[in-house]
C-alpha cells in the first residue's frame, strides 16, 4: 500500500519529478562521459607504453641495470626465451641488445638508446610493425636497416633511404661507428618511440658491438595475468637474472594507475554530491507543499515511520527510474566514440608533448555501471533523509490549519 501510495505521488507534480529525473540523467550521462574520457587520456597512455615500449615484465643483468655497460649481458638469452614460452600466461617474448650512442644525420645529431631487435618476435611482443608510419617494417634496405620515430626524423631532418650514421662504445671500449639507411619511421604517441630509440637489426648491433646473447628480454603476458606470478617462477630458475614486472621498470605508470582509482571515487562523489543537494532541495518543497496533506495522514492513523518510508520510497523511484535511462545513454556514448574516437589533432602538437595520442579513444568498464548505479541509489536515498525527518516532525493539528 506504502509503495502505490508513493508512487502515485511521483506523478502528482510531474514537472518537479521530471526536473529531479532529468537532473539524475543528466549527472549520470555526465559522470559516465567523464570517466571514459579520464580512461581515455590515463589507461591509454598506459596501455600505449606497456604494449609498444616496456612490455609486462623485463629481465636483465643485475649490473647491467646499474651503468649500462653492453659487456654485462643475459647469458643463454634464447634458452632462457624457449622455455618461458612454455609456460601458462606468457603470450611471447623476445631478446633485444641495448647500447647508448648517438645518431647523426649531415644537419643534425641527437642522443638516443640503440635497440637491437628480432623483426619477427618484436613484433608480437610490442606490435612495432603496426606503428610504421612510413616505409616499411625492414624491408627495402639489404643492408644496416634502421628504424626511427617521427619527431626523429624531423629533428634530424632525414626520410626513408636516408643515411644516417650510429656512434656507440663496443664491448672492448672502443669508439665504433657505422652507416645505416632509414627503412622506415614509427608514428607514435610514446616520446621514447618517437625520439628516444633507434632499432636496428640484432644480428648487425651484436656483429658491430662484439658481444652475444641479449641485455633485455621482454615479455608479453595474457590480459588479465599476475605478472609477478612469472617473475616469482622465473628469479626460483633463474636467480642470477633480474626480473621486474613493468610497476617496478616504470613505478611513474603504477603511481598513475593509483591516482587514477583515487580519482574516479573522487569524481563518483562531487558528481553525486551535487545530485544530493538537487535531490533535497526538490524533495523538501515537495513535503514543505503537502504539510496539510502529510497532517491529515497522521491524524487518521498512519504512523510516522510510514510517513518517513513514504517519501524515502519517493525519491529512490525516481532514482531507480533516472539510473537505467542515464547509464544506457552513457554507454550509447561510449559505444559510438569507442569506435569512432574524438579527433584533437587541434591540439597534436601539446598532447604529443605529454606522450598522448591525438586521437581519443574512451571506454569505461563493466564494473563502473554497477559502481554508478549502486552510487546513484544511495545518493537518493541520502537526498531524501533530511525531507523525510521533515515530514516526520510534523505535529497533525498544526500542518491541518496550515494555508
Amino acid at each position: 500500500m506504502l509503495i502505490k501510495i508513493a508512487w502515485r505521488n511521483i506523478w502528482r507534480s510531474r514537472g518537479r519529478s521530471l526536473v529531479v529525473l532529468g537532473s539524475i540523467v543528466v549527472g549520470i550521462w555526465a559522470l559516465v562521459a567523464a570517466v571514459g574520457f579520464m580512461n581515455g587520456f590515463i589507461v591509454g597512455y598506459m596501455a600505449d607504453s606497456i604494449n609498444h615500449d616496456i612490455s609486462n615484465i623485463q629481465i636483465h643483468n643485475p649490473e647491467f641495470k646499474k651503468d649500462k655497460e653492453v659487456n654485462y649481458i643475459i647469458t643463454d638469452a634464447e634458452t632462457k626465451i624457449d622455455k618461458i614460452q612454455t609456460w601458462p600466461g606468457v603470450k611471447a617474448a623476445t631478446s633485444r641488445v641495448l647500447v647508448n650512442g648517438m645518431i647523426a644525420s649531415p644537419k643534425k645529431a641527437a642522443g638516443v638508446q640503440i635497440r637491437g631487435i628480432k623483426p619477427k618476435e618484436e613484433a608480437k611482443v610490442t606490435q612495432l610493425d603496426s606503428l610504421i608510419g612510413d616505409g616499411a617494417y625492414f624491408e627495402g634496405i639489404k643492408r644496416n636497416p634502421i628504424l626511427i620515430g617521427k619527431k626523429l626524423a624531423e629533428k634530424l631532418g632525414v626520410k626513408v633511404k636516408s643515411k644516417v650514421v650510429l656512434t656507440f662504445t663496443d664491448s672492448h671500449q672502443n669508439l665504433t661507428s657505422a652507416a645505416f639507411r632509414v627503412a622506415g619511421i614509427i608514428e607514435s604517441s610514446s616520446l621514447n618511440l618517437n625520439e628516444g630509440y633507434a632499432f636496428v637489426l640484432h644480428s648487425d648491433l651484436t656483429r658491430l658491438l662484439g658481444v652475444q646473447d641479449a641485455h633485455e628480454i621482454a615479455i608479453l603476458t595474457d590480459p588479465q595475468v599476475d605478472e609477478s606470478i612469472i617473475v616469482t617462477k622465473y628469479q626460483s630458475e633463474y636467480p642470477g637474472d633480474l626480473a621486474e614486472t613493468w610497476r617496478e621498470i616504470a613505478p611513474e605508470l603504477a603511481l598513475i594507475q593509483e591516482m587514477y582509482s583515487s580519482m574516479l571515487y573522487v569524481l563518483i562523489t562531487i558528481v553525486m554530491i551535487a545530485l544530493v543537494f538537487g535531490i533535497l532541495n526538490t524533495m523538501l518543497m515537495a513535503v514543505l507543499e503537502r504539510f496539510k496533506e502529510l497532517g491529515m495522514l497522521m491524524a487518521v492513523g498512519m504512523a510516522r515511520i510510514k510517513v518517513f518510508g513514504m517519501v524515502l520510497l519517493e525519491t529512490i523511484f525516481i532514482g531507480i527510474l533516472g539510473a537505467p535511462i542515464g547509464l544506457l545513454l552513457g554507454w550509447l556514448t561510449m559505444f559510438y566514440y569507442t569506435q569512432v574516437g574524438i579527433d584533437l589533432s587541434a591540439y597534436s602538437e601539446g598532447l604529443e608533448s605529454f606522450g598522448y595520442s591525438s586521437i581519443l579513444y574512451p571506454y569505461i568498464e563493466n564494473s563502473t555501471y554497477w559502481t554508478i548505479a549502486i552510487a546513484v541509489i544511495i545518493t537518493a536515498f541520502v537526498g531524501a533523509v533530511y525531507p523525510a525527518w521533515k515530514a516526520v516532525k510534523l505535529k497533525p493539528v498544526e500542518a491541518l490549519h496550515k494555508i
